[in-house]
Parts: C-alpha cells; sequence; structure tokens
C-alpha cells in the first residue's frame, strides 16, 4: 500500500489509548526491523539491558542514529508528554529511562508537552495541562535528565510545530490518516500531525540531524504517519528531512492481569507516588499466574512469562542479569515462591519511591523554571 492510496483498511493497534496483544501482527504491518539485527552495530558497553531482554524490540531507520552514537556525531532524541496527569506511572518510567539512555550516548533531548494532544483527546485545559507539565517534567529530572544537553517545551506555543503540523496535514487524505489510526474526532487526528511536526522539530531547528524517539508499541502510527509525509516530494525538496528513527518497546501490562495499565482500573497502575498501605495492596494482590495451592507450585513451578511482578523486575528494578537470572530459574523451579518474591520486591521498590520521592521535590523549582521560562517565551 502507498502512501497516498485512499482505502478502507484500518490499523490493529489505537495510538489513542488502545493496547497490543499480537506483537507479531504488528511487526509485520509497520514494517519494523528486529533490534537483534542492529544490535551488533552498538559496542556491548553502551547497550542499554531494554535491548538485550527484548524489552526494545524493534526500531525503523536506527542506522543513522547509531552511527552518530559510534562516530560521537550530533543526534537528537525526541520525546514527549502527554500531560493529562501530574503523577508518572511506572510505565512511563520505560520511555524515561530510554530518552535518558540515549542522552548519556550524546543526544540532545527534546522533550515536548503535548497540550494540544491532551486538549484534544481529552479535553484538558491548557492552564492544567501548564501545571501538570511541571510536575512531568520535575519526574523526568529526577530520573536523570541533563537540562543542559535539552530542549523543553509546550505544543501550544511553538509556532515551528503548529505552521509545520498545519503543513502536513495538507499532504494527507482523510482515508490515508482514518487506515493508519481508525475512527477519530478531526481533532485528535490534527493532534498526529503536530506530533510529526514535534518528532521533526530537530531537524527543523538545527538542519538534517539523525533524530530517534522512543515509543510504545501502541505509537506505532506515529512512526508511519511520520515517514509517509517526510518522504512527501514537497519536504523532501523544501526542507530536506531525513527519515526520522523509532524505537520500539513493549508495554508493561496491568498489575491486575490486564492488558494494559489504566487509570480507570486503580489496582491494574502503580504510580510514582503510593503510599506505602497503597503500594503493598498492590503488589501484594499482583497477578502472577502462580498454582492453586502451595504444593502445587513446588511441584510444577512459577510461569514468570505471565508474572506481572516479574515484569517489575525485568523492566525496572533488577539491571543484574545473573539475579534476573537466578530469580527466573528458581521461580520455575517452584523453589521461589510468589509471596516471598512479592515482599522482596515490595522492599525494592518502596526504596525507590522514597528515594524518587526526594529528588523530584529537589528537582521542582528547576522544572518550574524552565517550563515557565519557556511557555513565557
Amino acid at each position: 500500500m502507498t502512501p497516498d492510496e485512499d482505502n478502507n483498511i484500518q490499523s490493529t493497534v489505537d495510538a489513542f489509548g488502545g493496547s497490543v496483544t499480537d506483537y507479531d501482527r504488528l511487526i509485520a504491518e509497520f514494517g519494523i526491523q528486529p533490534m537483534d539485527e542492529i544490535l551488533p552495530q552498538i559496542p556491548k558497553d553502551r547497550q542499554h539491558f531494554y535491548m538485550t531482554r527484548g524489552i526494545m524490540f524493534g526500531h525503523t531507520s536506527l542506522e543513522r542514529v547509531v552511527e552518530a552514537m559510534n562516530k560521537n556525531k550530533p543526534f537528537a532524541v525526541m520525546t514527549g508528554i502527554k500531560p493529562s496527569s501530574a503523577e508518572y506511572h511506572i510505565g512511563n518510567l520505560v520511555t524515561c529511562n530510554e530518552v535518558i539512555y540515549f542522552q548519556k550516548q550524546g543526544g540532545k533531548v527534546y522533550f515536548g508537552i503535548a497540550d494540544l494532544e491532551s486538549y484534544a483527546d481529552g479535553r484538558l485545559p491548557l492552564e492544567k495541562a501548564e501545571k501538570n507539565a511541571i510536575e512531568n517534567v520535575a519526574d523526568l529530572i529526577a530520573l536523570g535528565l541533563n537540562l543542559d544537553n535539552a530542549y523543553v517545551y509546550r505544543q501550544s506555543q511553538q509556532k515551528d510545530v503548529m505552521r509545520l503540523g498545519y503543513l502536513l496535514s495538507s499532504h494527507a487524505t482523510y482515508n490515508m490518516v482514518k487506515a493508519i489510526y481508525g475512527d477519530h474526532r478531526l481533532g485528535v487526528y490534527n493532534a498526529a500531525f503536530i506530533q510529526v511536526a514535534d518528532i521533526l522539530l530537530p531537524q527543523l531547528l538545527e538542519g538534517t540531524l539523525p533524530t530517534v524517539t522512543p515509543i510504545g508499541a501502541d505509537q506505532a502510527p506515529h512512526a508511519r504517519l511520520s515517514h509517509d509525509l517526510v518522504r512527501k516530494k514537497f519536504f523532501q525538496e523544501n526542507y530536506k528531512f531525513i527519515l526520522p528513527s523509532f524505537t520500539y518497546h513493549r508495554l508493561i501490562e496491568g498489575l491486575d492481569g490486564s492488558d494494559k495499565m489504566a487509570k480507570r482500573n486503580p489496582m491494574s497502575v502503580l504510580t510514582l507516588y503510593e503510599t506505602k498501605a497503597s503500594l503493598k495492596k498492590k503488589l501484594m494482590n499482583a497477578f502472577t499466574g502462580g498454582r492453586t495451592t502451595v504444593d502445587e507450585q513446588r511441584e510444577l513451578g512459577g510461569q514468570p512469562e505471565v508474572c506481572r511482578v516479574f515484569d517489575l523486575y525485568r523492566f525496572f528494578f533488577m539491571h543484574d542479569e545473573t539475579k534476573l537470572q537466578k530469580i527466573e530459574q528458581t521461580c520455575r523451579a517452584g523453589e521461589l515462591l510468589c509471596g516471598e518474591d512479592k515482599k522482596n520486591l515490595l522492599g525494592i521498590v518502596q526504596e525507590f519511591m522514597v528515594s524518587h520521592k526526594q529528588k523530584r521535590l529537589d528537582a521542582l523549582p528547576k522544572a518550574r523554571e524552565v517550563v515557565l521560562e519557556r511557555f513565557d517565551q
């Protein structure tokens, strides 16, 4: 299918609130390349454990960024947050960790506050988005973002983004965006064009520049729309854009066993600001796929492949590969029981959250200064 074809084929994933259950189909539909194929080009001491564990499972057009990393040449890493909440949840950490990883490899971070998308998708007032954005930026600083090599902006205040978004929309058809995104209000489609403009902003401001945008699997439609539009003759001739790069990560599933963490289902979501009581309740009730009885668990072993507790270790709280493998092996052997495993994780997560809360509190004045300064420009 060519980018200009009008058709009624609809994407298998909804980028505005959907989940992903069939990764093989997603990979085929969006032409995602396996991360394993490009991983040998990255020195082992510069590989993120998301890459080696299959969490960052694929990419598109990452070659230029890897080359820039290896040759210490300029590149950008673009990301953003829809400021619908003042609190990050644990799923947000995947993208944050990837962004900070690429920054440490030499990339300049472009961080977009997606206030226009928040309004289009959830009618969040721009004033509320501003307040939430300060909290979100403080979280990112606490997680390790270096503001000395970052550009923070708000969609509604970045005229270059709005202007480019309009031009991008004028080179698309209704059937084209419907095929990529499915049925939505026109304002949501407009937000998609603004997102493409966000992705292209580093090139717009700095010229031809390799740019990587780490995204969850459910955001694959944005990557496809970006590539379809950048290939258009108008943007090739007038802007000299090169294809932006994307990395794709798996989505962490709901603590309660559901496909996705969702705020409407509180027991599925782990925020970074749980009280001790709520954290204990959520972790001790997390889905593990455990057997019916202790004897059966010891005989048949656990199932870490479906266990949300093991997912938390794998995604966030166990960087040491040897220790992670031991947890998996003792679980499968029935030596490590679910209750014991949950208690071990509870202590680790509590320690992380106490430390993060303090770092975030310390970062708030700087976040407020950076956000309001940029917004007032």
